[in-house]
């Protein structure tokens, strides 16, 4: 098995399970069947010795990839300015002015609380 797979014997099962499996023979042997998996599942995996050694994919698989992979800058952006236009209103300052005003022993109670009623992650 290839290193990364190695420590994750996991995500060899789930390649195995979730996508079609060509040795690298098969492949060079029925290259119009590969393509056609390819074509109507997105992807599939490649085999060396019965081993997973790479994952063939659609163009359109991999340009979905690389957008998902790039921040959408002009998004991120306006939520930035959002937040910070909020931040700079008059209930945020009074907001900021009642928290410093909070006598320590209810600002530790409300910390409790919302610890409590927070969803845990898992």
């Amino acid at each position: 098995m290839t290193p990364a797979l190695t420590s994750r014997p996991q995500a060899f099962e789930r390649l195995t399970r979730d996508m079609s499996s060509f040795s690298s023979t098969n492949l060079v042997a029925g290259m119009q069947k590969v393509t056609n998996a390819v074509m109507s599942q997105g992807a599939v995996v490649i085999t060396r010795h019965d081993q997973p050694t790479m994952v063939l994919m659609s163009v359109e698989r991999y340009l979905k990839l690389e957008q998902a992979a790039e921040p959408n800058l002009d998004v991120l952006t306006r939520r930035f300015d959002d937040m910070f236009a909020r931040m700079q209103g008059d209930k945020a300052a009074q907001d900021m002015a009642d928290a410093f005003a909070t006598p320590p022993d209810d600002l530790g109670k409300a910390a409790v609380k919302a610890a409590r009623a927070a969803p845990t992650a898992r």
